[in-house]
């Protein structure tokens, strides 16, 4: 049985004021904040837009945005890990990169969207091991200061240290950099905060057969019972109407697989949902596959077709997904601090 798998830059402005009369103390304070300016000139920092929206998305357009509001370099032309190495070292210009900023979807399971190499695999801890094994992306050159910065904001990464540390080891040079994301979900442009941090909750259903409101806030309080959350008044929510109000979003996940029988094996005959899910509860390649999802195989709808010796399984879930935006303990009404260094929301290495 054979499977084919488918799939500042710095603003200076330098005044020059002859002073005749000035003490050897001032002349020093002048000196030390030359130097603290020739320091701020001899680094950079960039934030790559690794994506492009889809639909009626506009997490992309919102996060250039907000860190072009912060007089970011932005590069939003590269889409996968060897043009963004490329780019760093075309880019260097003697100036050491103080911050690195990637933005990508992902999670911390699959890894992210971001492509390893142009056209190539996404990237995964597996996939981006492969590449440096067989040497398929450049080298970053001595382009770091011994307090880089390498900061992903790809919701819930955080949770993911081996991949993060397989990206430390990529993009080390003549200096490590220190290695930043959140275990949380990353949202930007809030409806009373520009970029914030929450809570993500999952809950699935059958594309195309919703259990309706009711049953999906019941799905949610079995899963998270120690939340305290309204669920139905979260599912009903799309946006905040106030600050720190639990909201949700829905998207789709497709399966499919094309699997060929033409050796000795029959070729099953999958008739029903029911027959199909037995299938794969009975293959434990495809039963991982599920498996390393998180979501229950009778969360999808399945459909199967045979065309001569080989089946074409297909699935379909859709995800909703409850947001609960994290406020600050001692001031409900004010968001918690989105700094990346903040090792209470960001992991570190």
């Amino acid at each position: 049985m054979k499977t084919r798998a488918f799939k500042m830059t710095a603003f200076m402005g330098l005044v020059l004021t002859l002073v005749f009369a000035c003490s050897p103390k001032e002349n020093a304070v002048d000196l030390a904040a030359n130097n603290a300016s020739e320091v701020l000139a001899s680094k950079q920092a960039v934030v790559f837009i690794a994506g492009y929206d889809k639909g009626s998305s506009t997490y992309y357009k919102d996060a250039k945005k907000h860190f072009q509001g912060l007089n970011y370099t932005i590069v939003d032309d590269a889409f996968s890990l060897q043009e963004i190495i490329a780019w760093l070292n075309k880019n260097h210009n003697d100036q050491d990169y103080s911050e690195i900023h990637i933005v990508n979807k992902g999670n911390s399971k699959k890894g992210l969207s971001l492509e390893t190499t142009i056209h190539g695999e996404v990237l995964s801890q597996e996939s981006l091991l492969n590449c440096l094994k067989e040497d398929k992306l450049p080298k970053l050159e001595n382009v770091l200061s011994e307090d880089s910065k390498l900061v992903f904001h790809t919701s819930e990464l955080g949770k993911n240290q081996n991949l993060l540390q397989v990206l430390k080891q990529t993009f080390t040079a003549n200096y490590q950099p220190k290695v930043f994301a959140t275990p949380h979900a990353s949202v930007f442009n809030g409806q009373f905060q520009k970029h914030f941090l929450a809570k993500v909750f999952y809950g699935y259903y059958p594309t195309a057969q919703s259990p309706g409101n009711i049953d999906l806030s019941k799905q949610f309080m079995r899963k998270y019972p120690l939340e305290d959350i309204h669920w139905l008044d979260a599912i009903r929510t799309k946006q905040e109407d106030e600050p720190g109000e639990a909201f949700s979003y829905k998207f789709n996940i497709p399966v499919r697989w094309e699997i060929d029988f033409s050796g000795d094996e029959e070729a099953p005959s999958l008739t029903s949902t029911e027959a199909i899910m037995d299938w794969i509860d009975d293959n434990e390649e495809y039963s991982n596959i599920i498996k390393e999802m998180g979501i229950p195989v009778e969360r999808f709808r399945w459909k199967a077709v045979k065309v001569a010796d080989k089946v074409i399984i297909k699935g379909k879930t859709t995800v909703v997904c409850v947001m609960k935006p994290m406020m600050q303990r001692n001031n409900p009404l004010s968001y918690v601090r989105t700094e990346f260094d903040n090792q209470r929301y960001y992991t570190q290495l």
